[in-house]
């Protein structure tokens, strides 16, 4: 058979549709024959969309770019699957190998170009290349932490003779558990006076939320999110919950200082602005997980479900920590008058969306988000590299899978990829989005007013669209809310994709220090 052939059928042995792409020259060849084909309006939004499907039914789904110029749109989106730990197989046509010596147009070193951001890169040289780097890419794609992985097809390979030998998919959860390092661990925890527990997002990677509340509760200490997690790291309703850890060494320091031993499963410490306390200073820490650094003490590779549901066994009770209940709050907010204050407007879209899968890029909003909506199973994604134009993308691609999902984006954010509407409407995808509309890059105005006061009013830092006409323009019902939010019935109605935009308080908040 052709290269193309044996591309065609290794793609289906391999479960690695759909494909999300945008094609060119370079990768009609390609096509033949792949017929689960999600078309974007530009390159990144293709690797956004699989970035969303991979994350969500954690499997691998093939991204299609046009060579250098395709690639170079996406590298920003690439950069977020790998601090997403994505398993998305990225793929690009590179030009006829036969006459490369001349660079002729769209020729690149593709595999250079994507250096640092893939967990594999291979460009293939002959037909018979084909089968086995896709079965390569798969398997490293797939293998935790998971993550990114390139293919490049020059175009003559896809017409050169290949062999094709079929090999059904195969991926199996690894179990991985070393049982004298859970001893140890255990051994640590139980002779620690005061012990908290940070848990990450391989929890919800692993569906490891029943053994993480086991094992707060065997224990009774507090658990605490690990900073800007990208999925959901804990059950927020569990009274042992104590909330998100901030993005800042300081504000960690202060917040785990009555702690001699911090366990951290399932993920790690994500910083943002910088300060100049030491992180952790004095503190006995140990990660556990697939996705460690050994940076912040010691550090053991195992499945963090494994090692929840065997520690739990052999863990002794040191406090009885729970968490003052917030409900008081809730009900005070549900009786506000109603304004366009952020709590208000979560707490009406918690109301109406209830059991929905929620994609955040609501950025200045994030925080009050997390708390409002809570955490659950495949209840909550956002982009861990803090990428704007994710959003949109990443919700559509859960949404072909989980017809129960809505985004929330801050206006700024929703401009970096709006072509994405023409995508949703084409394929009937069932997004709803909420655009919360501030007039402005808020986040930056936030920062600005604690570092660089006289920045705060800059007039680059504003932002006026006609956001409801432009997804009028691309076909999708797009309404604005009105002060009760009557609107949100009306967004979660159908299965056809809506937009609606809730103008919200232009106060700039104090993010910072």
């Amino acid at each position: 058979m052709k290269g193309y052939e044996a591309l065609r059928e290794s793609i289906r042995e391999l479960d690695l549709l759909p494909a999300f792409g945008n094609p060119g020259t370079t990768e009609l060849p390609m096509l033949r024959g792949i017929d689960e084909y999600y078309l974007t309006l530009h390159d990144s939004i293709a690797v956004g969309m699989a970035d969303g499907y991979s994350q969500y039914a954690l499997k691998p789904s093939l991204v299609n770019l046009h060579s250098v110029p395709g690639l170079g749109n996406s590298i920003a989106f690439i950069h977020t699957a790998s601090k997403n730990r994505s398993p998305i197989v990225v793929t690009a046509g590179q030009q006829d190998s036969r006459h490369a010596v001349y660079e002729p147009l769209l020729y690149g070193d593709l595999t250079g170009l994507v250096d640092g951001l893939v967990k594999m890169k291979y460009e293939v040289r002959h037909g018979d290349d084909i089968p086995i780097a896709l079965r390569r890419a798969r398997a490293v794609a797939m293998s935790p932490p998971m993550g990114p992985v390139f293919i490049s097809f020059p175009m003559d390979t896809l017409d050169e003779e290949a062999v094709y030998e079929a090999k059904r998919a195969r991926h199996q959860s690894p179990n991985l558990i070393d049982e004298e390092a859970v001893d140890y661990i255990v051994d640590r925890l139980n002779s620690a006076a005061n012990p908290a527990l940070i848990m990450g997002y391989e929890v919800d990677v692993f569906d490891a939320f029943r053994e993480a509340e086991a094992m707060a509760d065997a224990l009774g200490c507090p658990v605490y999110g690990e900073p800007l997690s990208h999925r959901s790291p804990f059950n927020s309703n569990n009274s042992r919950f104590a909330g998100d850890l901030l993005p800042a060494s300081t504000l960690i320091n202060m917040k785990l200082l009555p702690h001699d031993f911090i366990l951290i499963i399932g993920g790690g410490i994500t910083l943002y602005p910088y300060l100049p306390s030491p992180l952790l200073p004095g503190k006995d820490v140990i990660s556990v997980g697939f996705d460690v650094d050994p940076r912040l003490g010691e550090a053991f590779v195992m499945n963090p479900k494994a090692f929840l549901a065997e520690a739990t066994k052999k863990v002794k009770h040191k406090c009885d920590f729970k968490r003052e209940e917030d409900l008081l709050y809730m009900n005070r907010v549900a009786r506000a008058r109603p304004t366009m204050g952020i709590d208000y407007v979560l707490y009406k879209v918690k109301k109406t969306f209830e059991g929905f899968t929620i994609v955040d890029e609501s950025i200045s909003y994030s925080p009050a988000l997390r708390n409002v909506m809570g955490y659950g199973h495949n209840k909550y994604f956002t982009a861990k590299s803090g990428q704007l134009g994710w959003g949109l993308a990443a919700s559509m691609g859960i949404s072909i899978i989980n017809k129960k999902t809505v985004a929330v984006i801050g206006d700024g954010s929703f401009m970096y990829s709006v072509q994405g509407l023409w995508t949703a409407k084409k394929y009937g995808l069932p997004i709803k989005i909420i655009v919360l509309s501030n007039g402005g890059y808020n986040i930056l105005k936030s920062y600005a007013k604690s570092y660089y006061p006289e920045l705060e009013n800059a007039d680059y830092l504003n932002i006026e669209a006609g956001i409801t006409d432009i997804a009028k323009g691309f076909g999708v019902e797009a309404e604005i809310a009105g002060n009760e939010l009557r609107e949100l019935e009306w967004l979660r109605e159908g299965s056809e994709p809506k937009l609606l935009l809730i103008n919200v308080d232009r106060t700039v908040q104090k993010m910072f220090l």
